[in-house]
């Protein structure tokens, strides 16, 4: 008995190969003999129809090849002004590179305009070309007999555009073709010419001469052979096909004669051999059988006991090569169990603190929300990105670990401690965390953190922490909107700089109305929610209003109004503020343009972000839509903070150049709140000082505040610049400022901003009084 698994495979794949060819051969010849007349039928027929496609399919390659002549301009120029020189040089060129026998051109009339070859069968073209040209048809194919041979013509009109003769190519059907539909059907063919007293191949045959001899002294009319029938003794299986030319035949003839014999000898062979393969085959199958399954089978077993997931599953013993697969079986079930415990891990765990990472927080929070007690405590990392770029990486990699040491020694009843990327920590806590515990939590980083820094000195470092803490009573079913809230709240802790913030009903909806402003803007303006107001500016010196400063006003449909501090503030962090500074320079240049045209040189001032101004385009802009309005450039003024030129103060400075160059009227608005107040003052481009509300609107009562406005105009004049008070709302706040000095007073006493209808009425009366 055979130990080798592979011997006993390769027996069974023999035995089983035997029994599949001897039922097959005995199905086979047994169905032979009744039906390998059908099959040559079958096949003859078959072989008529490619007959039939190939002539058809070469009908339209002949009329494709001829429509390239008939579309070419230069033939349809030549043939319209009757260059038939040229004409006919292209119909031979074109019939010599399509290896046509005869090329022609026939007039509409049916009139042969140009051949290449006598032609005796004028009269039927021309009665073909005039037929199909009244049916309006964009080719003709069709066959023809010349004397004893066939020739398949095409057609094709010329238009120049309207219809001036039709061009036409012959070509014969001889030895070549004969041979091509050979080596497509596989079988022979012959283009016979018959009538009453002869029968010859006019066109060529693929028989060999001594079969062709055959063939004609044998076969009689060939319209007997419209239907398959045996020819030359029973060698050939042939078929007419009619070519539709009066006494031309194709006919295809099938060799049977080699195909019978063959079967005869092979059918003798095959049933003696597969006879006795039968027997052998089945006793082998039998012995074999029985003794080759019973080990695959236990093997089957095992493998479903694996692949159920069963623990502890003892492997088969057995013998030979499947004694040595039962053991990588067991092998690979020990590798599978120790890899997904492994990948189990990583997919739960941070690879750099060995702490759970937000897949395993995001399960676990699945799970246990909604609950009422605990919390999520995000600890935040300050300034750990300028750490990595001054340390290395690796000190901070070392940092984090020892952060993470120190948050596992924490005893605050933890639930589960993970890192959830970069520098942040998140601690779930089975009871509320109270602003005590917060003090206690960054207790722990009071210690500084030693690390080898640079040239493997040490040294230490202490760090600074953020804490965002999230009551669960206030967390959501949901996993991502619960950590969304954690998130608000942290943001909140880094911007404030606050140790500890806990989150408050409503926070999440503050944030979700800021995600509303930002992503209302674009329709906000298209759907005109937002307008402009102007606040006038009353000038001390001659008490009239030539200037105003224009504001922005939005009413949202849904959060009503909505303050300008904070839309802008929220635009700018988004990136979104220059899209609205282009709409409130649009409009405020369309309304000027209705107040200059109608005589009112009006100034109206506009206020700039600080993103404006690091955009070095943007002089250009404002340049383009003043001559788009047609104002002259005194009409605009401009508006920038302190804080904004602080942003990138050369560049800032270097786009007020270029405004001021322009004649752009510019004002430092706010002055007094900023970053500099005086040391940058005397290098800005400027032209006018707005001393903030802050100090104006108290100042008949406050005399530190009235000392600050003083200063700061005689400041402002002593470096050559106007002043403008702002916020100004009493008449006892106006008298101090016109003492002092002040150029131009803007507030409450004179008016409130006023939307552009209103602001001109009020001036008008203004004046008059």
């Amino acid at each position: 008995m055979l130990k080798s698994f592979q011997a006993r495979l390769i027996v069974l794949l023999l035995v089983l190969l035997a029994l599949v060819q001897l039922g097959t051969a005995v199905a086979v010849l047994s169905s032979l003999k009744k039906d390998n007349y059908a099959q040559g039928v079958d096949a003859i027929d078959v072989s008529r129809k490619v007959f039939d496609l190939f002539l058809e399919s070469r009908a339209e390659q002949l009329t494709q090849n001829v429509e390239i002549l008939a579309s070419d301009f230069v033939f349809k120029t030549a043939l319209v002004t009757h260059e038939m020189g040229m004409v006919e040089t292209a119909l031979q060129n074109q019939g010599d590179r399509i290896d046509a026998d005869i090329s022609l051109l026939v007039s509409p009339s049916g009139d042969i305009i140009s051949t290449t070859q006598e032609l005796p069968f004028i009269s039927q073209i021309s009665e073909l070309v005039v037929t199909e040209g009244q049916s309006g048809n964009a080719s003709i194919s069709t066959m023809m007999a010349l004397e004893d041979g066939a020739y398949q013509l095409v057609f094709v009109p010329v238009k120049a555009p309207n219809l001036v003769a039709w061009v036409g190519m012959a070509f014969s059907l001889n030895q070549a073709l004969a041979e091509q539909i050979k080596n497509v059907t596989g079988l022979d063919i012959s283009f016979v010419y018959e009538n009453t007293n002869m029968r010859i191949f006019s066109g060529g045959s693929t028989l060999i001469p001594t079969e062709k001899a055959i063939f004609l002294e044998e076969v009689g009319r060939l319209e007997n052979l419209l239907s398959p029938a045996f020819s030359n003794d029973n060698k050939y299986l042939s078929l007419s096909v009619d070519l539709g030319i009066p006494n031309q035949w194709g006919v295809i003839h099938l060799p049977y004669g080699p195909w019978l014999e063959a079967y005869n000898n092979t059918r003798n062979q095959l049933l003696i051999i597969f006879s006795i393969a039968l027997v052998v085959a089945l006793a082998i199958a039998v012995a074999f059988a029985r003794n080759m399954t019973r080990p695959i089978n236990r093997l089957v077993e095992y493998a479903n006991q694996i692949g159920s997931g069963e623990e502890k599953v003892k492997a088969p013993a057995l013998n030979g090569e499947f004694c040595t697969l039962s053991s990588t079986m067991e092998t690979m079930q020990n590798s599978i169990k120790s890899r997904e415990e492994e990948l189990t891990y990583q997919s739960s765990h941070d690879a750099l603190t060995g702490l759970f990472n937000r897949n395993a927080i995001e399960s676990h929070l699945m799970g246990s929300l909604p609950k009422k007690q605990g919390s999520l405590v995000l600890l935040n990392i300050r300034h750990f990105k300028n750490i990595n770029n001054m340390l290395g990486t690796d000190v901070g990699t070392l940092l984090l670990s020892k952060v993470a040491d120190r948050l596992r020694a924490w005893d605050q009843n933890i639930e589960m401690l993970a890192r959830l990327g970069d520098d942040k920590f998140l601690l779930i806590t089975k009871q509320n965390i109270s602003y005590e515990n917060c003090l206690e939590l960054n207790s722990l980083f009071s210690t500084e953190f030693e690390t080898e820094a640079f040239f493997g000195a040490r040294s230490c470092m202490r760090l600074e922490v953020s804490i965002a803490v999230l009551h669960f009573e206030h967390a959501t079913d949901n996993v991502q909107s619960a950590m969304r809230r954690l998130e608000i709240i942290s943001d909140k802790a880094r911007a404030e700089s606050n140790l500890c913030v806990f989150y408050e009903q409503g926070q999440d909806e503050d944030h979700q109305r800021q995600l509303v402003i930002i992503r209302d803007l674009p329709i906000a303006l298209e759907t005109n929610q937002l307008f402009v107001v102007y606040q006038p500016k009353v000038g001390v010196a001659d008490n009239d209003c030539q200037e105003a400063e224009a504001l922005i006003r939005w009413v949202h449909p849904e959060l009503g109004f909505i303050p300008p501090d904070e839309f802008i503030v929220l635009l700018e962090h988004a990136g979104s503020i220059q899209e609205l500074t282009k709409w409130v320079l649009n409009t405020v240049l369309s309304q000027l343009s209705e107040w200059w045209t109608q005589g009112h040189k009006i100034r109206v001032a506009v206020n700039l972000s600080a993103h404006d101004l690091t955009d070095e385009s943007l002089p250009n802009m404002v340049e383009r839509a003043l001559r788009e309005n047609n104002l002259p450039n005194q009409a605009l003024a401009l508006e920038v903070t302190e804080s904004a030129v602080m942003k990138d103060r050369e560049k800032v400075i270097r786009v007020l150049k270029d405004l001021q160059a322009m004649g752009i009227h510019l004002a430092i608005d706010d002055f007094g709140t900023g970053q500099s107040s005086l040391a940058y003052l005397r290098q800005l481009p400027v032209n006018e000082v707005k001393i903030d509300r802050a100090f104006i609107q108290h100042i008949e009562t406050n005399k530190c505040d009235e000392f600050i406005a003083k200063a700061s105009i005689n400041l402002s004049h002593a470096l050559g610049f106007k002043v403008t008070a702002e916020g100004a709302e009493n008449l006892e706040g106006v008298e101090l400022l016109k003492q002092h000095g002040c150029d131009k007073i803007q507030g409450y006493f004179f008016s409130k901003p006023l939307v552009a209808d209103e602001f001109f009425h009020w001036r008008e009366g203004f004046h008059k009084t």
